[in-house]
């Protein structure tokens, strides 16, 4: 892998994109002679809400949240102060990071983690986005817990995630330094929110203030994103540069002849209308964590009003037969990595007639410039749609009926049960609306609604593992082959801060498979009432819930106290039924 710490290749700031687009080519040429008829990009940067919306109330709230395009500019001012942070924090003797927070104020230090090389300039980093006790106590028993940084962080200052993995470490690291415990704590969130008298309290070594007017999903460039990366030893300032260069090559300096983020953002818009709504993303394993970050800010941003663009990612690249006509395809890879069979592969789609988009940077440190690219994209698309990007309406759904649920644990001691079982087989519980007389008959008569068109969405409330990522795998390639339809999966509930937007405000066109599990080794919060593994089955039954209100197809599978023997069995039980 390149140095991530060489200067850029002025010659190469900004990687083109290859848009091979068959038949759509005229319609989207002609979308984008009309947004610059009426100079969008002039109107984008003036933050003219009138080109998304009409409602003035809803052009207010969108104005108010267009902070981002901006932020890497602000953002080089900070670099002294992050990398002055950085020589402190080793000085002080730590050892690791753990970045501790949910949705947008992760996925980028998820993405920097696996996208560089750990350099013998940065400190190891973990990152803890899910209230699996399982993943909580891992995390516990890999980190030297009194040498560790942890940042909690959360925009709003209230989201119940972060704040309940804040407690729980620090009600550990007390145990080991007493009065001393605040040194260990760093705290991100914006300006006036609660947490910030709550850091400050408990003597939080930093409280770094984010902008209020820069929503989670577009924080990658901000405090959010770059305190973790210069910890992890990246060249934060090098980063910055090079988004700044794609800032200016999408008009932040005045009129340009050729917008990277409004030509890309106008494809999928444009595509998405004419039915390629799946943005089937392909990458090489290096930037296999990219489709995250997507993920939410593609989904989270179009998937409302009954419209949307799904990210799909994690899926191997296949050949045509496989897929129906409503994908489109992007590569994202490095110049000077062949990546052979992948890029064969788009070939032959490309050949086939689906639009295929490819994208190589340089090395890791374009990511920023990506980020940034990605994000105009998304706003543009969201114009295109008629959409309001920085709004997510149906987020608080789901936190809600989560938030009804933890009342009745408190009151009552357990969740209540409310479904009966439709078939239990070989320790496995399955609860859906659709019969079989057994698992196989029911799996069967499930997939047996898929349409072309619809997709599959795997909701894993379990503890991540290599042998679980397999299954997961297995059975999203047999639901394509035997249905031809696209296939999303994602561990909960991280993905109620990123594609869980759009299971609830997209179109109706998901089948979604939610996996739970028993927690025997559970692990108490401290100064609650309730553990981990019940704060989680709170949240998998209140979002299921919410997809239950909009009518969606859903089957929840309890798979006992084993989930990978469980997942086996219904994978056995899936080919049964063929």
């Amino acid at each position: 892998m390149a140095n991530q710490n060489q200067p850029a290749n002025p010659a190469a700031v900004v990687p083109a994109a290859t848009l091979h687009l068959g038949r759509y080519q005229a319609d989207i040429d002609a979308k984008i002679q009309e947004f610059n008829a009426k100079n969008f990009t002039q109107g984008f940067w003036n933050k003219e809400a009138s080109l998304w919306v009409q409602d003035a109330q809803a052009q207010q709230n969108l104005r108010s949240f267009m902070g981002w395009l901006r932020v890497a500019e602000t953002m080089l001012e900070a670099v002294p102060e992050i990398e002055q942070f950085v020589q402190e924090v080793k000085q002080a003797g730590f050892k690791h990071v753990v970045v501790m927070g949910m949705g947008g104020s992760t996925m980028a230090p998820i993405v920097f983690k696996s996208s560089f090389e750990q350099t013998p300039n940065g400190l190891p980093m973990s990152v803890l986005d899910t209230t699996d006790p399982g993943t909580v106590r891992q995390i516990e028993e890999s980190v030297p817990l009194a040498d560790t940084l942890f940042i909690v962080a959360s925009k709003s200052g209230t989201t119940a995630e972060p704040l309940a993995f804040g407690d729980y470490f620090y009600d550990r690291v007390r145990q080991l330094k007493g009065d001393k415990v605040g040194e260990n704590f760093v705290a991100i969130t914006d300006p006036g929110s609660k947490f910030v008298e709550q850091a400050t309290h408990e003597g939080y070594r930093r409280i770094f203030l984010n902008f209020a007017e820069v929503g989670g999903r577009f924080s990658a460039l901000s405090y959010f994103g770059l305190v973790p990366a210069a910890l992890y030893g990246i060249n934060i300032r090098e980063v910055l540069e090079r988004s700044v260069a794609m800032m200016q090559a999408c008009g932040s300096n005045g009129n340009v002849e050729h917008n990277p983020g409004l030509e890309l953002g106008v494809a999928l818009g444009v595509l998405a209308q004419q039915g390629r709504d799946k943005l089937t993303l392909i990458v090489p394993q290096s930037l296999s964590d990219l489709g995250l970050w997507l993920e939410q800010l593609i989904a989270e941003s179009t998937g409302k009003e009954g419209k949307g663009i799904l990210p799909v990612a994690g899926e191997p690249a296949g050949e045509p037969a496989l897929y129906g006509h409503d994908r489109v395809f992007v590569y994202v890879g490095y110049r000077n990595q062949p990546d052979a069979e992948n890029r064969q592969k788009l070939e032959r789609l490309e050949q086939a007639g689906h639009p295929v988009i490819t994208i190589l940077m340089n090395d890791p440190l374009d990511l920023g410039q990506e980020f940034f690219r990605w994000e105009v994209a998304t706003a543009v698309a969201s114009a295109v749609l008629e959409i309001n990007p920085f709004d997510q309406p149906n987020v608080q759904e789901s936190k809600t009926a989560t938030d009804r649920l933890m009342k009745v644990v408190q009151e009552q001691g357990k969740l209540p049960q409310t479904e009966e079982p439709k078939v239990q087989e070989n320790g496995v519980t399955y609860y859906t609306q659709v019969s079989g007389g057994n698992a196989a008959e029911l799996l069967t008569a499930f997939f047996g609604q898929a349409k072309a068109g619809d997709f599959l969405n795997i909701q894993a409330y379990l503890t991540e593992t290599p042998a679980l990522n397999e299954s997961l795998q297995q059975l999203r390639a047999q639901v394509q082959q035997q249905h031809h339809i696209a296939t999303t999966s994602g561990y909960g509930p991280r993905f109620l801060h990123s594609t869980g937007q759009y299971h609830k405000g997209g179109p109706d066109t998901g089948l979604f498979v939610q996996f739970t599990v028993d927690h025997p080794q559970d692990l108490q919060l401290p100064g609650r009432s309730y553990t981990f593994g019940t704060f989680k089955n709170a949240q998998a039954q209140g979002d299921l819930e919410a997809l239950q209100n909009y009518n969606r197809r859903t089957l929840r599978v309890h798979l006992g106290n084993d989930a990978e023997q469980g997942l086996r069995t219904v994978l056995a039980a899936l080919g049964a039924g063929k």
